[in-house]
């Protein structure tokens, strides 16, 4: 999926992807906590991609882990500045609200 994002312009060919993703992370809620562990395990270095998939699943999901994990960041910013707008992004998705959300079908 990160292959995809980085050679593309738009969500439109990524988006079958994220829709994947959601859909393996509601059917194995049994392992909920490694699947969050895995998420905010991408936070560290949000690539071409990793915004996009951390938004598109917990528009839906709304993991309070997760979300406390970019909150906590943006509290306490280490590494590199730039990755704060890059959480500010990801945080808005646990919105009804969400500025991005109709630029994919799913949620248009």
């Amino acid at each position: 999926m990160l292959r995809i994002a980085e050679s593309s312009y738009g969500v439109e060919e990524l988006e079958p992807e994220l829709d994947h993703a959601r859909l393996i992370l509601r059917g194995n809620l049994d392992l909920r906590d490694r699947l969050e562990a895995e998420l905010v395990s991408l936070l560290d270095a949000p690539a071409e991609g990793v915004v996009e998939l951390v938004s598109f699943v917990m528009h839906e999901l709304r993991w309070p882990a997760v979300k406390a994990e970019i909150e906590r960041r943006l509290a306490h910013p280490t590494g590199d500045v730039s990755n704060r707008r890059h959480y500010e992004a990801m945080l808005e998705a646990f919105h009804d609200s969400w500025r991005d959300r109709d630029l994919y079908r799913r949620y248009g």
